[in-house]
C-alpha cells in the first residue's frame, strides 16, 4: 500500500501539490476572518455591562459546537451554491465557534479588580483592551485558534463535496473508483497539514504569550 501512494503521488504530483494548496488557501482565508470576526464579537461582548450577553455568547457558541459540520456546508450550499466562496463561507461559520468561545471565556474569567485597577491609573477602554484583556485572556485565544484551525482543516475536506476544491477531492475520488491509495493520499495529506498548522500556531503562542501566562 505504501508503494501505491507513492507512486500515485509520484504520478500526480502537479495535482497533488495544486489540491494541497487550495487546501491551505480554504483553511488560511476561513481562518483569519473567522478570528477578525470572533475576536471583535467576543471584546463587544466583554465589555461592563454586558455580562449576560457574554454568558449567553458562551453558552450559545458552546451549543453551536455540537453541530455537524456537514449540516453547516449544506445549509451553505443551498443559499450560496457551489464552489470555493461557498465553502470559505461554511468555513467561517464553522470555525468562529471554537474562537469566540475560548475568547468569550477567557475575557469573562479575567479579575475585574484588574480592569478597575486599570481604569484608576487612567487606562483608556482601549487601552484596558489591548494592554489587559487580550494579553490576560491570550493562552485561551490561542487555544481556540489551534482548535479552529484544526477543525477547519478537517471541515475543507468534506467542503470539496460542494465544489471548495481541496485534499477533499482526492478523498472522494477514492471512495468513487474504489482506489484505497488515492483516498489514503488525500486523507494523509490533510492529516499532516493540520498537525504543521498546528505545531506553527504553537510556535506562534509560544512568541506572543506573556511569559507569566505560558501554560
Amino acid at each position: 500500500m505504501f508503494l501505491e501512494i507513492l507512486e500515485y503521488i509520484t504520478a500526480n504530483k502537479i495535482q497533488v501539490l495544486t489540491l494541497t494548496w487550495e487546501h491551505f488557501y480554504l483553511f488560511l482565508i476561513s481562518t483569519s476572518i473567522a478570528f477578525v470576526v470572533g475576536l471583535f464579537v467576543s471584546i463587544l461582548a466583554s465589555q461592563e455591562g454586558k455580562e449576560k450577553l457574554n454568558t449567553f455568547l458562551i453558552s450559545l457558541t458552546g451549543a453551536c459546537q455540537a453541530i455537524p459540520s456537514i449540516a453547516v456546508i449544506a445549509i451553505a450550499f443551498l443559499f450560496v451554491g457551489i464552489g470555493a466562496y461557498p465553502s470559505i463561507i461554511a468555513l467561517i461559520i464553522y470555525s468562529i465557534v471554537p474562537i469566540v468561545f475560548n475568547a468569550s471565556s477567557g475575557f469573562q474569567n479575567i479579575d475585574p479588580k484588574i480592569i478597575e485597577a486599570a481604569r484608576g491609573m487612567g487606562y483608556t477602554n482601549i487601552k484596558i483592551i489591548t494592554h489587559i484583556k487580550i494579553p490576560i485572556a491570550m493562552p485561551v485565544i490561542m487555544a481556540g485558534v489551534r482548535s479552529a484551525a484544526t477543525i477547519n482543516i478537517g471541515t475543507a475536506a468534506i467542503a470539496s463535496i460542494i465544489g471548495g476544491g481541496g485534499l477533499g477531492d482526492l478523498i472522494f475520488i477514492g471512495l468513487k473508483l474504489d482506489k484505497s491509495a488515492i483516498l489514503l493520499v488525500g486523507a494523509i495529506l490533510t492529516a499532516l497539514l493540520a498537525i504543521i498548522v498546528d505545531f506553527l500556531l504553537y510556535l506562534l503562542e509560544q512568541k506572543i504569550v506573556p511569559t507569566g501566562l505560558k501554560t
